[in-house]
């Protein structure tokens, strides 16, 4: 069929490897729009699927929660059609992206992880990735309590083919022990990570990234050198996957405590990754940003080239850092409040406490 053929050079072309993802995205929504058009379901929910991949390595995913709610409905609809298993762990992404957004209320969260959790019993898996997603939101949070019961519970559960990946769920129990403040028993437990031992996606990327953050805030300056070192060189390998804008505000902190001109190239480049998103990921670059700033000059004026939609952009190309810390420091300030509201706690606002302390 003739749209078959319009949707196979549109997928060629969205998969040479010089793509950027936010291109490979317009070009799978135009094949989306094809399939849709010519009510091929099948087609649809695979090249969904595929745009799906593709925005997974994006801060701003816009379409992620709309193509996943069609591709359940469609698979409710017809279920002997699909991958079931390939679909739950697309449903464990959109779990954490329902988390990062404020404005998804508790209790919708809720109905969600019920839900994913009665579709992995009713196909005969295990809950040990529904405990999972509760304890990353737990750290994410910082508490403490809940961290060690979800833990725990995670560990109680076998893993089986929802888990997380072996290097994903001892990069868990790292960030665990950060929260926890321990920098020595952190870096113990990664370094199996270190060495590489275990990889993924993002892992070891930012565990390292974690680690260098807190290595400087624990005054190991020279293992904090050696792991942003091991940060820069993982970063290199996956250098148009913006949704890393949080491991790398940790990078940020870290080189305004040692090269603050290096933390100003940092920012320039990376900038635009933050303001892309409007999730949790901006909450913790903000955070960072007010974080690193802080440690600089507060009067100084900086040549720094920001994005046009910056709202603080000027032609001319030059910031005052106090305004620069302001923007950041209020910006920080009002996710904290958002995603507290929504929590009943205040453990964002805590943690930029605890930042700026």
């Amino acid at each position: 069929m003739r749209y078959t053929l319009e949707v196979q050079k549109l997928l060629n072309r969205a998969n040479q490897e010089s793509i950027h993802p936010k291109d490979a995205g317009k070009l799978l929504v135009q094949a989306i729009q094809i399939a849709d058009s010519n009510e091929d379901v099948e087609l649809g929910y695979d090249l969904r699927s595929e745009l799906m991949d593709k925005e997974w390595g994006l801060s701003d995913r816009t379409e992620f929660v709309s193509l996943f709610s069609w591709m359940l409905n469609a698979y409710d609809a017809d279920p002997e059609n699909y991958d079931i298993e390939d679909l739950l762990w697309k449903y464990k992404w959109i779990i954490n992206e329902l988390y990062s957004n404020p404005d998804v209320p508790l209790e919708q969260i809720q109905l969600v992880l019920e839900d994913y959790k009665r579709r992995l019993e009713e196909k005969g898996l295990g809950i040990r990735s529904y405990y999972s997603k509760q304890l990353n939101e737990a750290l994410y949070q910082q508490d403490a309590a809940k961290s060690s019961v979800f833990l725990d519970l995670v560990n109680s559960v076998p893993r089986d083919e929802l888990s997380d990946c072996n290097a994903c769920e001892m990069d868990t129990e790292v960030t665990y022990l950060i929260n926890e403040g321990s920098f020595g028993d952190a870096y113990t437990k990664a370094l199996p990570l270190i060495q590489k031992q275990y990889t993924c996606a993002h892992v070891p990327v930012i565990t390292f990234c974690q680690l260098c953050y807190m290595a400087i805030r624990s005054n190991e300056p020279e293992k904090a050198a050696e792991l942003f070192h091991q940060a820069e060189e993982g970063l290199q390998e996956v250098e148009n996957d913006s949704s890393l804008i949080t491991s790398i505000g940790n990078l940020i902190v870290y080189l305004f405590y040692t090269d603050k001109d290096k933390g100003w190239q940092y920012i320039e480049k990376y900038l635009s990754w933050a303001d892309s998103t409007k999730t949790s990921r901006r909450f913790f670059f903000s955070l960072n940003m007010a974080e690193a700033l802080k440690q600089e000059d507060q009067e100084k004026k900086v040549n720094i080239e920001l994005p046009h939609d910056h709202p603080l952009y000027s032609a001319a190309n030059r910031y005052k850092v106090k305004d620069l810390y302001d923007h950041y420091y209020d910006q920080a300030q009002q996710y904290a409040a958002e995603f507290d509201a929504r929590n009943q706690n205040n453990n964002f606002s805590i943690q930029l406490e605890k930042a700026l302390s």
